[in-house]
């Protein structure tokens, strides 16, 4: 489902202009290329596409990369509720899959920009799909997905190494806590540590260094009589291009954030 309380996002808007689709997918191990389920806004992950081709396939091994551009953009105008849940899930991203107490009361009425840093990215080309697609077995997908075109493969994987929350704002440019008595306000049990790294940055990360997705680009799958067809760009006159002449990556919605169920 869409993640209304991150419309408009700055950094949901940033991914989104390089081609990413922010997600809520708390799973540490994944790697593209992925198979899912788009079904009016609900996204339901599937697996492997290995899984839907013959055995002795060679699935291309994804290449692996940073994406430093994608740091320190600024989400503001939420209320404490929102950004609570939303560093929540954001926790979950970065292998904290739950936290004893999350209470963001000393921010007050300050703006909140949450970043993920230390990115990096898992990707695939498109075009090794493409060579994959001809094999493809959908036995076990029910007929009505194919046909209302609700395939996608997941080419590229972005992780996060950590999230920093700053303060800014007309209401002050520091926080009004020190790294002593932030534990009264956040504890991340046994799985994450937060530290204060200045007057106006609070850091989380997990203990273990694990990373789940927190965006992917994806593309459509589509079956035109018995041959299969990957389009990771818009089609022209969707709507989302400045120009339809000019490709765009392909979106399953923009200024969301979309939580991923499970098969």
């Amino acid at each position: 489902m869409s993640i209304t309380g991150c419309r408009n996002d700055a950094l949901v808007t940033l991914l989104n202009s390089i081609g990413y689709q922010p997600v809520l997918l708390p799973r540490t191990g994944l790697a593209p290329p992925e198979l899912y389920v788009y079904d009016n806004s609900r996204l339901v992950r599937r697996g492997p596409l290995a899984a839907y081709l013959p055995d002795g396939v060679t699935v291309p091994a994804p290449l692996q990369g940073e994406l430093s551009s994608i740091e320190h953009h600024q989400t503001s105008g939420k209320n404490l509720s929102v950004a609570a849940n939303f560093l929540g899930d954001a926790l979950k991203c970065i292998g904290v899959m739950s936290a004893p107490k999350l209470d963001l009361s000393f921010a007050g009425s300050r703006d909140i920009t949450f970043s993920f840093e230390k990115v990096t990215y898992l990707a695939v080309e498109p075009a090794s799909i493409d060579h994959m697609l001809g094999k493809l077995i959908t036995g076990a997908i029910p007929e009505e997905f194919i046909d209302n075109g609700f395939l996608h493969i997941a080419y590229e994987y972005a992780f996060a190494g950590s999230i920093s929350m700053k303060a800014g704002g007309s209401a002050g440019l520091s926080w009004d806590v020190t790294a002593a008595k932030l534990g009264a306000y956040i504890d991340l049990g046994t799985q994450g540590k937060v530290n204060v790294t200045s007057e106006d940055t609070i850091t989380f990360s997990s203990n273990n260094g694990s990373a789940a997705a927190f965006a992917f680009k994806i593309g459509r799958l589509e079956r035109r009589g018995r041959k299969w067809f990957f389009f990771p760009e818009e089609d022209a006159g969707q709507g989302f291009l400045a120009e339809e002449t000019a490709p765009q990556p392909y979106l399953l919605e923009r200024g969301v954030v979309i939580r991923v169920e499970e098969e």
